[in-house]
């Protein structure tokens, strides 16, 4: 291969650039259609970063306390996945529950 092969020209860059666009307009589209109160926290969020609203005090404090939740929300959902986890795995060596249920009513 050439090194005229693997480099990109202009008109290429353009194109691709314009696909992503169309894809991001339909995106948005689609959002603003099916979902219309995210695009519009979204889009709220959007300005308020844009704006420099994240330097003031207010920004500090809505970012710490999102960023808290979050975290917190994550390691709930980590801790319910390592739960179900040990709960599937001790049914798989013990047997399921049901079974030994059956089996106590047949006696």
């Amino acid at each position: 291969m050439s090194p005229e092969q693997d480099t990109a020209t202009a008109g290429d860059v353009l194109s691709a650039i314009g696909d992503a666009a169309s894809q991001l307009g339909s995106f948005v589209s689609h959002m603003l259609d099916e979902q219309p109160g995210v695009a519009l926290a979204a889009a709220a969020a959007a300005g308020f970063v844009m704006g420099g609203g994240l330097a003031s005090p207010i920004g500090t404090r809505i970012t710490t306390s999102t960023v808290r939740a979050t975290l917190g929300n994550v390691a709930t959902l980590v801790a319910l996945d390592l739960l179900r986890r040990a709960v599937e795995d001790g049914e798989r060596t013990s047997g399921s529950p049901q079974s030994a249920s059956a089996s106590t009513a047949s006696q």
